[in-house]
């Protein structure tokens, strides 16, 4: 039986019993409906080990000590950033799971000319915390150790500056399909792709993008949704250059 993976921001080691936090310890209790002694898969964001865990379950905290633990690695060999507009919220939430499945290592968002609802102060930062525990659900699920990284840039300027020394990509209409790019692109450095809001980017976004040396390309000859676009060209990019086949 697959035993459910849980993550832990705590230090592991074999027979050192952590406290697990609430949440985690309501989902084992209330969900999983474990019992004393049964077993979890403990992992914390930074070691490529699965930790196989203990439970000890008492009123008021869930604990687990790990009896034993195997190396697991499932992380893409080539290196992807998502540089994403914010949009509508579900369909960001949809993006940033998704993305982490696929093996994204990085996630930066950020309030581009279209995005409807610009974020900012205390709603952003409650929407960072809901991202990151998105992702971490996500690792959870998909059998990643390694949580990709989450930022908010401050506009798109910032986004392309971060987007040095690597093959550039920009989703646009009159781009190119990836196959007659592939002559300009270094399989042995990271991506970085660029996808704008609902609505697209603005002309003056794009050019600014192909300033910065952003290619333009496309994904086939039907208009993709934003989330739809997103997961597609990581998908395209796994496929033609990392671990999917």
């Amino acid at each position: 039986m697959r035993l459910s993976r849980i993550y832990t921001d705590n230090e592991l080691d074999i027979g050192i019993s952590i406290d697990l936090p609430v949440a985690s310890s309501h989902y084992i209790n209330h969900v999983l409906r474990l019992k004393n002694s049964q077993e979890i898969i403990l992992f914390n964001g930074r070691q490529a080990f699965d930790y196989r865990s203990a439970i000890e379950i008492t009123k008021k905290k869930v604990s687990a000590t790990p009896i034993s633990r195997t190396q697991n690695n499932v992380e893409s060999p080539v290196q992807t950033t998502l540089f994403q507009a914010a949009g509508k919220s579900e369909h960001i939430d949809f993006i940033i799971q998704k993305a982490t499945e696929l093996g994204i290592s990085k996630i930066h968002l950020f309030n581009s000319q279209r995005t409807q609802t610009h974020l900012k102060g205390n709603r952003l930062e409650k929407k960072i915390t809901h991202w990151k525990s998105i992702i971490i659900s996500a690792c959870e699920q998909c059998g990643r150790n390694k949580l990709p990284d989450l930022h908010f840039q401050p506009s798109l300027q910032h986004c392309l500056s971060l987007a040095v020394n690597s093959n550039k990509l920009i989703l646009d209409f009159n781009g190119k399909p990836i196959s007659e790019l592939s002559s300009q692109l270094n399989p042995d450095v990271k991506f970085s792709m660029l996808i704008g809001p609902e609505g697209g980017f603005s002309e003056a976004e794009i050019e600014l993008a192909r300033d910065a040396g952003f290619l333009p390309c496309i994904l086939g000859p039907r208009t993709l949704r934003m989330e739809t676009a997103a997961l597609s060209i990581i998908n395209v990019i796994q496929h033609r250059f990392g671990d999917m086949p």
